[in-house]
């Protein structure tokens, strides 16, 4: 090997250690209680850096070959972080039990079937959205960023959906909200939890054989740079998880919830609502964004109570937007063999504070 070989390996090597240190720190900032928005967005790529640091690691190996004493801690620390987002992955892979138990066969007139979509407001693709939606022909039919253009082009499923509510912010138009249905209704509301443009759709739902489920959908702000903390998505998605608590009925809680299922605050809405997640066991199934692959995360999300069975679940094709609809066939079953994540200690005192700082 020349010198100059030699060096050019070794400042490779030096700049795959920089790198691994750096996927170290990043990967491991999210641990920091805070709702700082750039440190809570680097909860959703855990995937990419996980990959990424997979990569620079075999990288700095083969360069390296035998590792330096003085690298051993680069080395450690970034092991130590890809642990960490394998841990927080791994109940998304298909290495563990689904907790959500798969029901093929369901007692007639017990069954529901849900489909949520953001169509992203900008997006005019509407005939490719109808299709789909006809295509998929479920019994409630959630559609978010939806403003007045929207609106027109939806009104072709009233002949379909009986019932329907929808709510049209006049400034902030990327929080529109419909929900369309096949079955009854039950005292159907716009909530607005902290503000006024983000609405919360909170009702019941009467299934044709009778029984009665809950449903709440939501679409809280997403963090964004300089100019949003997560303050408000992570008590609204609280609010909506004690409200499914509280529920005197099994309920749904679905929507674009803007944060990834492994998040520490998705994790403990799950346990104040006692609610299942049908991607544990099964898959990422990512929903946003269609166009980049770097930014791929499950954003919308169907989660549900233990009363409620899975007959399927799984995300439809691209129609124009940044988002992929996701769809679900639950069962309603009282004697389901199923559980809900146990709740923590502080989950709730934890669920107070967030509201009481989004107040």
């Amino acid at each position: 090997m020349s010198h100059h070989s030699g060096s050019y390996r070794n400042v490779a090597a030096i700049i795959a250690l920089m790198l691994l240190v750096i996927l170290a720190v990043v990967s491991l900032l999210p641990l920091i209680e805070t709702n700082t928005w750039w440190i809570r967005y680097l909860d959703f790529p855990r995937l990419q850096f996980a990959i990424a640091m997979s990569i620079v690691l075999a990288l700095y190996l083969a360069l390296r070959g035998r590792p330096r004493p003085r690298d051993w801690i680069v080395l450690v620390g970034a092991l130590c972080a890809l642990a960490y987002q394998i841990y927080k992955l791994h109940p998304y892979s298909g290495l563990v039990n689904p907790v959500a138990v798969a029901q093929a066969e369901c007692r007639e007139g017990q069954s529901v079937r849900i489909m949520v979509a953001n169509v992203k407001r900008r997006n005019e693709s509407a005939d490719v959205f109808l299709d789909q939606g006809l295509a998929t022909d479920p019994d409630l039919l959630l559609v978010m960023e939806t403003d007045a253009w929207w609106d027109e082009r939806l009104a072709s499923l009233s002949s379909r959906y009986r019932h329907q509510v929808q709510s049209i912010p006049d400034d902030h138009a990327f929080y529109g909200m419909h929900l369309f249905s096949k079955l009854e209704l039950i005292s159907p509301e716009f909530d607005f939890f902290f503000d006024a443009v983000t609405p919360t759709v909170v009702t019941q739902v009467r299934l044709p054989g009778g029984e009665t489920v809950g449903f709440i959908g939501v679409h809280p702000r997403p963090p964004l740079a300089w100019s949003q903390s997560t303050t408000m998505r992570d008590a609204h998605l609280l609010q909506a998880a004690l409200r499914a608590r509280q529920s005197d009925v099994p309920t749904i809680v679905a929507g674009d919830f803007n944060a990834v299922p492994w998040e520490r605050i998705n994790r403990r809405a799950m346990r104040i609502g006692r609610l299942i997640d049908p991607r544990v066991g099964r898959g990422l199934y990512a929903t946003y964004d269609t166009e980049s692959i770097l930014m791929s995360w499950p954003l919308d999300q169907i989660l549900f109570q233990p009363q409620l069975t899975l007959q399927d679940f799984g995300t439809l094709p691209d129609f124009g937007s940044d988002h992929r609809a996701v769809v679900a066939t639950l069962c309603h079953d009282a004697a389901a063999a199923q559980h809900a994540p146990e709740l923590l200690a502080d989950d709730l005192a934890q669920a107070e504070a967030s509201i009481d700082a989004a107040r």
